[in-house]
């Protein structure tokens, strides 16, 4: 039943529920979905790059004053504390965290087993993302960011623009190296409800949003047709934050490629996810949650 290119041993597959074990077969039907044991040594990374960067934090911060020491500290044992959670996560008693690749790899089945009954119409769905250029956040600040302060924003956006269909996809917060900032944004999957897409984009449009980036052109919103229900369902809860670094293509143009989070930045990344849960990366209007 389970190859060697899905790599989850027999061992392991007895001891899920009836639910993952369904919802391992939907992961065999999507081309390229990540596999149980790609996640088993992501989970491993991570847990090595929490240890990483509680040290390399406690080194560079030794000559602080006391009160910025004790801020660190403070955030140290939150990593700590998240290191040890990923660490005793096992397929029979799964850690739960939203910092947990293979907790995440289930959440990110389960709501594309949820959106099933969209699959028969894709042509009545977008997929929108939207980038909240004037919330970006200083390096350290995500760790005291009031994400639901930012949720209720977001939710109140939405709803004002006059959405009467389903809309689910999830929140994520990418590291710009040129500006030294976070950059919140959610990928969302929206009705194309012409009159309400055109009120959210006045409103991603407003002058404080555009010129929240000094000599750089704003983006604030991107709409694409839904054509590959799988993997652009899962792309709105792919949940991995990263390095965004410009660079200049052959004719000058700024360009941008991303990359894997250093070990301090991944870590601040996994905690707040942590903090945050399912619940709070998700956005959801019109569709059943669940945490």
């Amino acid at each position: 039943m389970f190859g060697a290119k899905h790599r989850i041993a027999r061992s392991v597959y007895v001891l899920l529920t009836e639910e993952e074990r369904q919802l391992e077969e939907l992961a065999l039907t999507i081309p390229g979905f990540e596999n149980w044991g790609q996640m088993e040594k992501e989970r491993l990374y991570r847990i090595k790059a929490l240890l990483k960067a509680v040290r390399q934090n406690r080194n560079d911060n030794q000559d602080e004053s006391k009160e910025i020491r004790k801020a660190h500290k403070k955030w140290r044992r939150q990593a700590r504390q998240l290191k040890r959670k990923l660490e005793a996560c096992t397929p029979e008693h799964q850690c739960g965290s939203a910092a947990c690749p293979q907790c995440f790899r289930q959440h990110r089945l389960r709501k594309l087993a949820e959106l099933v009954p969209l699959r028969g119409s894709m042509g009545a769905y977008r997929v929108v993302t939207l980038v909240y250029y004037d919330a970006m956040l200083e390096e350290s600040e995500i760790s005291s960011w009031e994400h639901k302060k930012f949720r209720e924003r977001v939710y109140r956006m939405i709803k004002r623009a006059g959405f009467r269909g389903k809309i689910v996809g999830g929140y994520e917060l990418d590291f710009h190296t040129d500006i030294q900032r976070w950059m919140p944004h959610l990928h969302l999957l929206m009705p194309r409800e012409p009159g309400a897409l055109k009120m959210l984009r006045k409103a991603m449009t407003r002058r404080k949003n555009m010129r929240a980036r000094e000599g750089i052109i704003s983006r604030p919103m991107k709409s694409q047709k839904l054509r590959d229900f799988d993997a652009q369902v899962t792309y709105c809860f792919k949940g991995m934050w990263q390095e965004v670094r410009p660079y200049p293509d052959e004719a000058g143009k700024r360009q941008t490629r991303k990359h894997r989070l250093p070990p301090v930045l991944l870590a601040r990344a996994l905690c707040k996810q942590d903090e945050m849960g399912f619940t709070g990366l998700t956005f959801t209007s019109g569709v059943r949650t669940r945490k």
